[in-house]
């Protein structure tokens, strides 16, 4: 019975042997390949326009941009969402405006160097405010009985109040108030200064007091107090961030948030943060991961981004929403979270459909392939046609169309002039977050312009501080063991591009490998398991049988009867035969035939 055991042992261990060579010798899984992702896009946006939606059609134009295909389908998108724009006020879109739509127009725009000039204007005539709590003065000075002056904004005019100080309390108002507080909406120019004036820029002068004065602006809700802005200065001028943005005729969450991830990336003077510290949700990855891309203060920062990691599930997912995971990396990407990034990015490739798609929805699919994918290395022809669009090939020079299948900036100049315009543009401000970079922006971007660009983290201490190197794939920058950086191909050889793991990688096709070196050793593997398997079947199988000891022929006697008298006749005389030769089991065959099939698979006769 053990032999039949350890034969049925050696056989599994040969099929198993025999079976690992083909098992570890199938390709590993191929890189993730959006290129049906794009291509899904491009039929679901015809023309440039995804389903009538500027969010969705902004960023299918900057996906496009990143890719390499800004010329072609990316303004078939701007001039769609030029086509959106009401006129008279500057608004997206022009059936509806409302204040998300055109803060992501207009970063869509002006990444491909389109004029905004009018379009902050607007935002910013549509401000809220958004904070209802209580506004105060703060004055820390020993002076004795001072008078200082606030100066406001009246309409076309600049009104000013004198107000007494002595000793830092404020004998002619408190309203209420500890006398260290001086209650901006109710002790200046009647009510509600602050509460009906988002935004109104206060300049305070204490000149008559001089120098070791601090002047401080505090917002109190309930329990909570925050400083909003202090100086050491006997004058400060200081706008107050009482701000939001609004849906309709109310303060909207979600909209500030967009619009003032926009605004603070384009260095705009319109700022929402402290209304959005007081409404948002840490526990919605789309409103932290555009706090913390909308905030300066490294502290905030720091909070912002632990709030985003603590939510981010073990697959690498934000809540197992495809959107949220998509925005999320945004944040993951900007602070170089490795670790975090590669999961949410495997979570993304494990969750696209058949056809390339995410969730089915035009948003959701360019958000991510902006984010996850942002210069990965695709194929897309030039002149596919989205189906349905008939006007495609259509081109009219002159029309201030630029047909991107049929115009370029030399055959029609007076319609495709914007298609060569750099994304630099010189206005003393590095507009990081919108292309600008100290490689293409010189002018803009420098080490020392007090500015903490992503693309200076390891290189810039006099911006931001002593920092230690780490490679971060994306800030244009070549670091550590990065073979180029960003998307720029200057790092490569000819023939080569500069992928989004920043590596060089050959635009040739590339050979698969043979992986000849792998088979051999796995033949030497079975080679040696099968010599042993054979050693142990000659050591157990073929051993000769020890004979049993025996008298010869000598005769056996048996007792007659039960007292075992020797009166009876003598038996009969008995030779012990040997026993007769038995066949093989079936387990012997069974083995034999296994080393045979053995022997063809590696290569015997």
């Amino acid at each position: 019975m053990k032999q039949k055991q350890l034969a049925i042992i050696l056989t599994s261990i040969l099929i198993l042997s025999l079976l690992t060579p083909f098992t570890l010798a199938e390709e590993e899984p191929e890189d993730f390949d959006p290129t049906s992702s794009y291509e899904w896009l491009i039929e679901h946006c015809q023309g440039g326009n995804c389903d009538d939606s500027i969010f969705a059609t902004s960023f299918y134009a900057m996906a496009m941009k990143l890719a390499g295909y800004g010329n072609s389908y990316g303004m078939q998108a701007i001039k769609y969402i030029q086509s959106e724009k009401k006129d008279t006020v500057a608004c997206f879109p022009k059936g509806n405006c409302n204040i998300k739509d055109t803060a992501i127009a207009y970063w869509a725009l002006s990444n491909y160097g389109e004029d905004t000039s009018e379009i902050e204007s607007y935002i910013e005539s549509e401000l809220g405010t958004g904070l209802a709590g209580n506004w105060w003065l703060e004055i820390i000075t020993s002076a004795q009985d001072k008078t200082c002056t606030i100066a406001y904004p009246a309409g076309e005019t600049l009104e000013q109040v004198d107000i007494q100080v002595d000793e830092g309390t404020f004998p002619g108002c408190t309203a209420g108030q500890p006398p260290t507080f001086f209650d901006l909406n109710r002790c200046v120019a009647g009510n509600n200064l602050i509460d009906n004036n988002p935004l109104i820029e206060l300049t305070i002068d204490c000149s008559s007091i001089g120098e070791g004065t601090t002047i401080s602006i505090i917002y109190n809700s309930g329990s909570s107090y925050y400083v909003t802005e202090q100086a050491t200065t006997s004058k400060y001028k200081t706008q107050i961030p009482n701000a939001c943005h609004k849906q309709g005729a109310t303060c909207h969450k979600d909209t500030s948030l967009w619009a003032n991830w926009v605004l603070t990336n384009k260095n705009s003077e319109i700022n929402t943060n402290l209304y959005l510290l007081d409404t948002y949700d840490s526990l919605k990855p789309v409103d932290t991961s555009l706090l913390y891309l909308s905030t300066t203060d490294p502290s905030k920062k720091t909070k912002y981004l632990q709030e985003l990691l603590d939510i981010q599930r073990l697959d690498g997912s934000f809540n197992k929403n495809n959107f949220e995971t998509g925005m999320a990396l945004m944040s993951l990407i900007a602070s170089a979270s490795t670790e975090e990034i590669t999961l949410a990015i495997d979570y993304l490739e494990s969750s696209v459909n058949q056809e390339g798609a995410w969730d089915a929805d035009e948003a959701t699919t360019a958000l991510i392939l902006y984010t996850a994918f942002a210069g990965a290395s695709v194929d897309l022809p030039e002149t596919l046609t989205p189906p349905g669009d008939d006007s495609s090939d259509e081109s009219i020079c002159g029309d201030d169309i630029c047909n991107p299948l049929t115009e370029n900036e030399y055959s029609c100049p007076s319609d495709c002039e914007t298609t060569t315009k750099d994304l630099c543009i010189e206005d003393g401000v590095c507009d990081y977050s919108f292309g600008e970079t100290n490689q293409n922006c010189p002018n803009d971007c420098f080490c020392g312009d007090n500015v903490c660009q992503p693309s200076e983290e390891s290189s810039c201490s006099l911006d931001c501080g002593e920092t230690t190197a780490s490679a971060y794939c994306g800030n244009d920058i070549q670091e550590a063991g990065e073979e180029c950086d960003g998307y720029d191909d200057s790092a490569c050889l000819s023939g080569e591009i500069c992928n989004y793991n920043c590596e060089c990688e050959s635009l040739a096709p590339q050979k698969e490998k043979s992986g000849f070196g792998t088979i051999f050793l796995l033949f030497l593997i079975i080679l040696f398991v099968g010599i042993a398997a054979f050693i142990a079947f000659k050591s157990y199988f073929n051993k000769k049988p020890k004979p049993k000891r025996t008298f010869g022929n000598a005769p056996v006697f048996k007792p007659k009867g039960p007292t075992g008298g020797f009166g009876s006749p003598q038996p009969k005389f008995q030779a012990r035969r040997a026993p007769p030769k038995k066949g093989k089991s079936s387990a012997e065959r069974e083995l034999e035939k296994s080393l045979s099939e053995a022997r063809k698979l590696l290569g015997g006769k």
